[in-house]
C-alpha cells in the first residue's frame, strides 16, 4: 500500500450525486463542490508529486536509532537542526541538497518552473516529511487541534474563516495522513506483509542494542509493544482515514487489515518474537561459521560516516497550510 495507491483510492462523488450537481442552477457551485471532494489534492499534479517525493525520501539516511537517541548521544545532527525532528529534518536536508545538484537542473525545471511553485513544493515536502515524526509531542499537538477544528464536531472556529483556507487545511490533514499510512502501510496489510517489514525493524532495533544504543534489548518489549501501537496510533489513524471521507470503501479495508493484524499479533505475537529471536541467531552462527572457514575473506562494511559539513540549513516547519490552486 504505497502514497501511490493511497492517491490512486481517492475518491469522487457518487454519480448519482454528480448527476445531481450538473442539474444543479449554481453550476460553478457544483463544480466546486466536485473540487472539494479532495480538497484539491486530485487537481493538483504538484501536490500529488510532493506525496511521492516525501514518502521517498522520509527515512533519507536514517541512523536506524530514535530522535530521542540522537539527542542524549548529543549527536552533531542536534547542533544543526536542535532537538526537534532531528531525523526528518536532516533526511529533508540531504535530500534536497541531492536535488539542487546539476544532474536535476531539467527535472528542477520541469517541476519548478519558477520561484513560487518551488517554495509551494519545497513546503508540501517539509510538512509531509514532519508529519512521519509521530513522537514529537508539539507537532502531534497541533495536528490533533487541525484534526478536531476540520474534521471533528467542533466547527464553531470555522465558520468566521475563508472557504480556501479551510480547503488548503483540509488538504493539508489529507496529505498528513497519507503520508503517516504510507509509512506504516504493513499494518494495514495482509498479515504476511505486516510480518515481513515487522520483523525488518525489530532487527534494526537488535543492531541498536547491540550497538549500545539502546537501552532495552527489543525482545523485552516487542509484543506488548506492538498491541500498544495498534491501540493507540494504528487503528485510531485507519478510522481517521475513514473519517477524512476521501478514500471511499478503501478505508474500511485499512481498517479491517489493522483490527485483524492486531488480533493475530495478540494471538501469535509472542511465538513470532521468539522465531524472528532463533532466525538471527541461527544466521549469526552461519555467518561466524563461513568466517572461520574462509579467514580471507572480507568482512562487511562498517556503516559509513556521514559528511555533515555541506547541508543546506533546515527550514522551519510552517504552520500555514501550503495553497492549492484554485479549480478550473
Amino acid at each position: 500500500m504505497s502514497v501511490g495507491k493511497l492517491l490512486s483510492r481517492i475518491v469522487g462523488p457518487s454519480r448519482y450525486q454528480k448527476q445531481e450537481m450538473r442539474l444543479s442552477h449554481q453550476f460553478k457551485t457544483s463544480l466546486l463542490s466536485l473540487y472539494d471532494y479532495s480538497y484539491g489534492i486530485t487537481s493538483d499534479p504538484l501536490t500529488q508529486f510532493a506525496c511521492f517525493f516525501s514518502a521517498l525520501i522520509h527515512d533519507c539516511d536514517h541512523f536506524g536509532v530514535s530522535n530521542q537517541r540522537l539527542i542524549e548521544e548529543q549527536h552533531a545532527l542536534v547542533d544543526m537542526f536542535g532537538e526537534r525532528s532531528v531525523a526528518e529534518q536532516h533526511s529533508i536536508d540531504m535530500a534536497w541538497q541531492h536535488l539542487m545538484t546539476d544532474k536535476f537542473d531539467n527535472f528542477r525545471n520541469e517541476v519548478m518552473p519558477d520561484m513560487d511553485t518551488a517554495k509551494r513544493f519545497r513546503q508540501l515536502v517539509v510538512n509531509g516529511v514532519m508529519a512521519t515524526d509521530i513522537m514529537d509531542k508539539g507537532l502531534k499537538e497541533a495536528r490533533n487541534k487541525r484534526w478536531a477544528i476540520t474534521f471533528a464536531d467542533t466547527v464553531g472556529d470555522t465558520l468566521l474563516e475563508d472557504e480556501t483556507e479551510v480547503r488548503n487545511r483540509k488538504a493539508t490533514i489529507v496529505i498528513d495522513h497519507i503520508i503517516q499510512a504510507s509509512d506504516v502501510s504493513h499494518t494495514m496489510q495482509h498479515w504476511h506483509v505486516y510480518r515481513k517489514w515487522n520483523e525488518r525493524l525489530f532487527l534494526e532495533m537488535v543492531k541498536a542494542f547491540e550497538e549500545g544504543r539502546s537501552a532495552k534489548h527489543p525482545v523485552e518489549f516487542w509484543y506488548k509493544g506492538e498491541i500498544g501501537f495498534f491501540d493507540f496510533y494504528i487503528i485510531p489513524l485507519a478510522k481517521k482515514l475513514k473519517e477524512c471521507k476521501v478514500f471511499g470503501v478503501s478505508s474500511a479495508e485499512y481498517l479491517d487489515y489493522a483490527q485483524k493484524n492486531r488480533d493475530e499479533w495478540v494471538k501469535r505475537g509472542e511465538e513470532a518474537v521468539t522465531k524472528m529471536m532463533s532466525d538471527l541467531e541461527f544466521r549469526k552462527k552461519i555467518t561466524v561459521e563461513q568466517d572461520l572457514s574462509n579467514p580471507n575473506r572480507t568482512p562487511r562494511r562498517a556503516s559509513r560516516k556521514q559528511s555533515l559539513g555541506n547541508l543546506v540549513s533546515p527550514n522551519e516547519l510552517n504552520e500555514v497550510p501550503p495553497e492549492l490552486p484554485e479549480s478550473a
